[in-house]
Formats: structure tokens, C-alpha cells, sequence
């Protein structure tokens, strides 16, 4: 694919040179004009034998040339961009959550989900050329994730995950762990895993047998039990009070780590128990990194190869003749006339243009590149800094805004990596450049979806999928936005609702204050009247 990165400058300098051909035209025909009128064209001539009309107007042609291919040097020329198939070392991982009831029990904290969610997103952040997965469960399960690279996406939807995602309450680990052997997909020689973290309380099926099968399958099941075995209530959300049965009695969720050693085992994993320390999450990335790892096909993105040199280095030899060509017919003592003050200050003028265009495009290539290794060494505070060292030497430079809103993105600045995304897919054109305005949109969908505007990412995932539709994340975040959109305005009316009950509720007690005092002050003034009578009769 081929692209102009400073599109202005082209069109600016494609202006300047019609402008200058139009004047050098007018200039001839005038000079042309008052050659006439000064005497006869043979006898004029003949007065001046070292003129030449050819060649002013080749070394205009040349100046020109030379010109139009140094505009076309500036406007910087790309070509190479594209999307390529490597193959990475790394396992395949699928995280199977429990999101019942029970793991709002605050035995660790915050609570065992919080605490849960907070050990996954340290995983993830070691996770480099790893895919992951995440399957939710409670009665039933479901794929929250599919097995994806993009640990962004990842970290974003386990954020958003809560007791509420399922309606159907319950322990079901047996389906948890076949619907987490189902998101493999097709066979891999890559090593596979299942994190299950629970807090073992199983109710529904025989989730020893399904590890069984997936340790039969080339899947180890590691298994992290989360809470205490002396157990602790479930707080009911939005209240003072706890969880209670059906006799009214208050339901104390305990670890169950004899099932999840059981799990464990027949999985060929191991078992760790979580609490409020770095145990198990060193403890699993530990046992992570003893799996053998294989090559994964990803697809990853490069950048675009700086293509200018070529114009330049056409440019500087098109100047070079036009200094070798003279406006006169020089005769050989003439030819030491080229070391002339005006012809050296051209020279020198042309290249110190072409110095600075050089070391312009190199240095914000060099910014940019030294950006992408920060990024992948995760330091992404210094990618930061590179990104915006390589758009101060060139605001317009489309890589440097992208990459700028993964490095926000990775440091939790949803709002200036949004910012950043906008920026550079308006640099775009949406129907000549569709991948790329794709993906822009699509990563400003996960900055609106982190701020939980989900309306907002509702939108551009939509406008990312109308340049991409064949883009199978992007629906899939969209399917998630707009189910996270439905519950928020479920919520909103809810909440709207209970303010409108206390308005109405605090209505009637206002009311009913206003009636007691009316009827206290009436009482008051009868018996101050009766008073009165009875002062009077005593007088």
C-alpha cells in the first residue's frame, strides 16, 4: 500500500509549481513582446550571438522537475504498511471465573471477585505472546472472551464482569470447564491451559470427571480456590444485610479446597490457595511458564518504510545538471563562470534542504521506532514520551497518534488515548484507507467502553464494523457493549424509579409533618383560650 504521510504538501507544492510555470510563461511572452518592439528579430539576433532561447526555458524545465520531486520528498511517500501472519512463541490459556453469589464474600479483600479480578489482570500484564480466554460461570457459563492476543480487550471486559451477567445462580465448575475446552478451537501444538478460580462450592455436576477429559486432551487445569475454609456471609449488594436461606438463617459461604485439590489433580495441574498476598499469582505464572511453549500465528501490524530518499537523491541530480547548463552559449573560458556567488548560494540552498528534510522524517522514524521497542518491553510511561518526541518533530504523523493511544491505553488513560485514536483516524479516509479507519474506530470504542459510556462504544464499534465487517472482535465487542448499554439503562430506570418512590415517600411525610403541626397549633390556641375564660371568671 502506498501513501503520502504530509498529503498538504503535496497539493501545496503542486499549487507553487502551476503558479510558476503560469508566471515563467507570462514572462517569456512579455520578454518576447519587447524584443519586437526594441527593432527587427534577424537584426536583434545578430546583435546578441551567445543568447540562447532553448535553454533558459530547459533550465526552467529541470528547476522545475528537480522541484516537483522535491515537493514529492516532503510530502513523504510510504509504501510497505501492512498486515502480516507471525508466528510467535507462547501457550494458549482459557481463565474460567466463578461470578456467583458466593464470591461477593469478603473474606480477602476487597472480596473474592475483586480479589480475583485483581490476580487475572497481573497475569495478563506478564502475558507477552500468550492467548487468553475467559469464560464466566455460576448455575451456567458462558464465553465472556474468545481466545485472543488482544490482552487490552481482555483486561477491559474482565472489569466489567459482575455477579449480575447470570441470572441462573449456582456452582456449575463441570460446565465451566467443558465450555473453557470448547474455546480452544482446533488442535494446536501450542500448550494449553485452564485457570479455574473458585471458591470450590460445586452444586451442579461432576466437575472431576470434565478435568479428567481435559487433561485426556493435552489441557492442564491449574486451580486457584479464593476465601477462607472457616467460610464468611454473602453481603447482599446495596444493603446493610446478608444473603439468607429459606428458614431465614444467614448463609456462610466456605473454601471448599478439598474439591478444588480434587480438580486440580485430575486436570494434572496444580492447586493454590488465594488470599490477600502475591502467593498464587506467582505461584501460577510459575507453573505458566513451565509449559512448553509453540508457535502461534498472530497477526500483527507494521509500519509504513519511509520512501523519499529516492525523490531526494533524483532531485540533487536534476540540480546538479541545471548547474552544468548555462543560460548563454559559453564559449571554454566561460565554464569557470560556474563557481559564480549566485549559482553557489543555489547549490548550497538546495542542499540544506534536502539535510533537513533528511534528518526530519529520520528522526521521527527513529522516535517512533524506539516507541514500539519500550512498548514491547511494556514500559509503556517511556513509549509515551517517544511518541510524543516523534509528533513534535511532525504533529501529522498518523503512527505516532495510534501508537500514542495504546501506550495511554495501557496506563488506564482512557480519555487522552481516546483523544489520540480521534486524532488519527481523522488523518484518514475512511473508503481508500478502511483497514486502518477500522481499527482507530475500534480502539475508540474500548476507551468509551472502559469509561463505561457505553453508548458511546456502541457507536464506534458500529462505525468500525461499516469500513470492516468482516472484523469478528469488533462485532463481538459490539454484541458486549451493547448488552453492558441494556443493563446500565436497566439500572438507571431502576434507580430512577426508587429516587421517584423516596420523592413521593418523602412527599407524604413532609405532608403528614405539615397536618401534625397545624393540628398541634390548633390545640395550643384552644387551650390558651380556655385559659383566658377561666382567668377571667377567677378575677
Amino acid at each position: 500500500m502506498f501513501r503520502f504521510a504530509n498529503i498538504e504538501i503535496l497539493w501545496f507544492g503542486i499549487t507553487v509549481i502551476v503558479i510558476a510555470c503560469v508566471a515563467y510563461w507570462l514572462y517569456n511572452k512579455r520578454k518576447k513582446r519587447q524584443l519586437e518592439e526594441f527593432g527587427d528579430k534577424e537584426l536583434v539576433e545578430a546583435l546578441m550571438p551567445n543568447a540562447s532561447r532553448i535553454r533558459p526555458n530547459v533550465k526552467f524545465g529541470i528547476v522545475m522537475v528537480a522541484l516537483a520531486f522535491l515537493v514529492v520528498a516532503a510530502a513523504r511517500p510510504q509504501f510497505g504498511q501492512s498486515e502480516r501472519t507471525e508466528k510467535r512463541n507462547g501457550i494458549e490459556a482459557i481463565v474460567a471465573l466463578d461470578i456467583s453469589n458466593s464470591m461477593l464474600a469478603e473474606d480477602v479483600a476487597p472480596n473474592r471477585l475483586d480479589r480475583a479480578k485483581q490476580m487475572l489482570s497481573k497475569l495478563m500484564d506478564n502475558m507477552v505472546n500468550d492467548k487468553v480466554g475467559l469464560v464466566v460461570f455460576a448455575g451456567d457459563a458462558f464465553v465472556q472472551l474468545p481466545i485472543t492476543c488482544d490482552y487490552v480487550s481482555a483486561k477491559m471486559f474482565l472489569n466489567s464482569i459482575k455477579p449480575d451477567l447470570i441470572k441462573t445462580q449456582g456452582t456449575a465448575i463441570g460446565q465451566a470447564l467443558s465450555t473453557s475446552i470448547r474455546c480452544f478451537g482446533e488442535q494446536s501444538d501450542a500448550s494449553r491451559a485452564i485457570i479455574l478460580i473458585t471458591d470450590g462450592e460445586n452444586h451442579e455436576d461432576d466437575a472431576v470427571a470434565v478435568a479428567k477429559r481435559a487433561r485426556e486432551e493435552g489441557i492442564q487445569v491449574l486451580v486457584v480456590g479464593i476465601g477462607k475454609p472457616e467460610g464468611s456471609p454473602i453481603p447482599l449488594p446495596g444493603t446493610n444485610n446478608f444473603i439468607k436461606d429459606r428458614q431465614g438463617n444467614v448463609v456462610v459461604s466456605k473454601l471448599n479446597e478439598e474439591m478444588c485439590r480434587e480438580i486440580a489433580q485430575a486436570g494434572g495441574g496444580i492447586y493454590v490457595r488465594c488470599d490477600n498476598s502475591n502467593t498464587a499469582t506467582k505461584a501460577i505464572q510459575k507453573e505458566l511458564d513451565k509449559l512448553a511453549t509453540q508457535e502461534i500465528e498472530t497477526q500483527v501490524y507494521t509500519d509504513y518504510n519511509e520512501q523519499f530518499q529516492s525523490f531526494a537523491l533524483i532531485a540533487l541530480l536534476l540540480l546538479v545538471i541545471d548547474f552544468f547548463i548555462f543560460n548563454r552559449k559559453n564559449k571554454m573560458i566561460t565554464k569557470w563562470d560556474i563557481f559564480g556567488d549566485s549559482t553557489r548560494r543555489h547549490v548550497v540552498t538546495t542542499m540544506l534542504i534536502l539535510c533537513s528534510l533528511s534528518m526530519f522524517a529520520q528522526r521521527e522514524a527513529g522516535d517512533v521506532r524506539k516507541g514500539n521497542r519500550d512498548y514491547k518491553k511494556q514500559n509503556f510511561t517511556e513509549a509515551e514520551i517517544d511518541y510524543r518526541r516523534a509528533l513534535e518533530t511532525n504533529k501529522n504523523s498518523y503512527e505516532a497518534h495510534y501508537n500514542l493511544g495504546d501506550a495511554l491505553f495501557k496506563q488506564d488513560k482512557y480519555a487522552d488515548a481516546q483523544a489520540e485514536f480521534e486524532t488519527a483516524a481523522r488523518m484518514l479516509d475512511r473508503k481508500e484507507d478502511k483497514e486502518r479507519f477500522s481499527k482507530a474506530m475500534h480502539n475508540i470504542g474500548n476507551c468509551h467502553f472502559a469509561q463505561q459510556k457505553y453508548d458511546k462504544a456502541v457507536s464506534a464499534y458500529q462505525e468500525s464494523l461499516r469500513a470492516n465487517p468482516k472484523d469478528n472482535d469488533t462485532r463481538y465487542n459490539l454484541v458486549k457493549a451493547m448488552e453492558m448499554l441494556q443493563q446500565q439503562q436497566e439500572q438507571q430506570q431502576q434507580e430512577q424509579q426508587n429516587d421517584d418512590q423516596m420523592d413521593k415517600e418523602t412527599a407524604e411525610q413532609i405532608l403528614q409533618a405539615l397536618e401534625q403541626d397545624e393540628q398541634d397549633t390548633q390545640e395550643k390556641m384552644q387551650r390558651q383560650q380556655g385559659k383566658k375564660r377561666r382567668v377571667e371568671k377567677e378575677w
